[in-house]
């Protein structure tokens, strides 16, 4: 007689054995909490496994970067770019006309036929000639002032500077003080300068000017 499980073509329940494992589970450790109860050696182990599907995730492609293609110039484009240039044109540079004295008119070089233009001689004015004033040698003797009594009795010397201006006719017109140790020496050199004094008057091509000169006098007691 033979017997043929219910069960036999059934797939196991693992949700029951899940229970079954955990149930033990807290059995075994109530009894670990009881004191005075020694537990046996090393618990068999109940394991059991099974395959777990796993979905696997989808993978990223990331594409190549495309190529760039670079052409490469060949000889004959080469020859095509590059330009050059065979004998090139020389530039002269532009002749200029020199002015040539011909005779009595201008010569023009490269015009073609001779021009004849009269030029004009340039009068050169001769440079004026100017003498100076000077004294006249006729009047020589009353060149020298009277000297000052009151500085002769003290015995002082001195010598005035002045500048006079002399007129057309020769005489001193105007006289001014450069310099004098003391005042009765210019004022005896201006008195008698404006009366006595004679010169030879400045000329310009003949012609009298007046004209400044600066003289000086000077005042010595001769022992």
């Amino acid at each position: 007689m033979s017997f043929t499980s219910t069960y036999a073509q059934k797939p196991p329940n693992y949700k029951g054995i899940g229970m079954a494992v955990g149930v033990h589970v807290v059995i075994i450790a109530g009894i670990m909490a009881m004191p005075g109860i020694e537990l046996p050696g090393k618990l068999p182990t109940i394991m059991e496994t099974y395959d777990v599907i796993v979905k696997p995730e989808p993978i990223e492609v990331i594409p190549e970067p495309k190529k760039v293609e670079v052409e490469t110039p060949t000889k004959a484009q080469d020859a095509v770019k590059v330009t050059s240039i065979v004998n090139p044109p020389i530039f002269n540079d532009v002749e200029v006309n020199t002015f040539t004295d011909a005779d009595n008119g201008l010569d023009f070089g490269g015009l073609g036929d001779r021009i004849d233009v009269p030029v004009t001689p340039v009068e050169t004015i001769p440079d004026p000639v100017i003498a100076g004033a000077k004294l006249n040698t006729r009047f020589s003797k009353q060149f020298q002032p009277p000297y000052p009594s009151g500085l002769l009795r003290m015995g002082e010397e001195g010598m005035v500077t002045v500048r006079v201006l002399v007129g057309r006719d020769g005489r001193a017109k105007q006289i001014e003080l450069i310099d004098s140790p003391h005042d009765g020496f210019w004022t005896a050199t201006k008195r008698h300068a404006l009366k006595k004094w004679r010169f030879e008057p400045a000329t310009k091509d003949g012609a009298p000017f007046e004209s400044w000169m600066t003289l000086k006098v000077r005042f010595e007691i001769n022992g």
